[in-house]
Order: structure tokens, then C-alpha cells, then sequence
């Protein structure tokens, strides 16, 4: 049974098309500078920012210092920011550790089908 991965493990892309984000708090520094960036090009507040995504702005000040926040924190952020359909995109294009995955993504109907398994045999059988 292979061995459970860290969560810099996960973060790696060591499949050369991608740049490598070697741990969390540089994950958290690029998603910081880029909504801080994105705010001051919308000529928003901190504190507009804040009641748009119904967080305090506290929470914002720490999310563009790169500091680690809530899941649901960060969520709100990025969907007052406009990036809800981004998130979507993206996970209906995830990248595949192995061509085994791949394969059983397309043959599942990839993103737009849900997973259904029938556990018992049909009725009458």
C-alpha cells in the first residue's frame, strides 16, 4: 500500500508543466498578493472587500499578508472577487496523477456527471 502523502507532497507538481509551490505559506503569500492586487485594481477598500465577501477585515488584511485562513474565509473572498466560475473550471480540469485516473474520469462522463453505483442487483433479478 503506498504511503500517505504530505500536504507539501500534494502541493509539488513535480510533472514539469507547472512551477513548483513548495509549501503552504507560499501558497497562501501568491493567493494573498494576487487578491490584494485585484483590490487595489478595483480601487476597493479592505474594507469594502470585507462586506462584499461577509468577512471581517481583519480576515482580509491577514489573507493578503499571506497569512492561513478558513477554507470558508477564503471561499467567500474569492467569489467577491469574481472568481466562482474559475473554481468550477478548474476542478472539472483536474490534473491526473496517472493515465489509469484519466481513463476513469472520461469513462465516469468527467465533471458534468455525478458518480452513481448501484451496491445490489436490480429488482426481480
Amino acid at each position: 500500500m503506498p504511503s500517505m502523502k504530505t500536504l507539501d507532497d500534494l502541493l509539488r507538481v513535480d510533472q514539469g508543466y507547472e512551477p513548483v509551490l513548495s509549501n503552504m505559506l507560499e501558497v497562501s503569500r501568491q493567493i494573498g498578493e494576487r487578491l490584494r492586487r485585484q483590490r487595489v485594481a478595483f480601487d476597493w477598500r479592505q474594507a469594502d472587500v470585507a462586506e462584499r465577501a461577509g468577512v471581517s477585515v481583519q480576515t482580509v488584511k491577514a489573507v493578503e499578508k499571506g497569512d492561513p485562513v478558513s477554507g470558508e474565509s477564503l471561499l467567500r473572498l474569492l467569489l467577491a472577487f469574481g472568481h466562482g466560475c474559475d473554481l468550477i473550471r478548474m476542478l472539472e480540469s483536474p490534473h491526473f496523477p496517472d493515465l489509469d485516473s484519466h481513463q476513469r474520469y472520461v469513462e465516469m462522463g468527467g465533471a458534468a456527471t455525478s458518480v452513481h453505483k448501484r451496491v445490489r442487483g436490480k429488482a426481480g433479478a
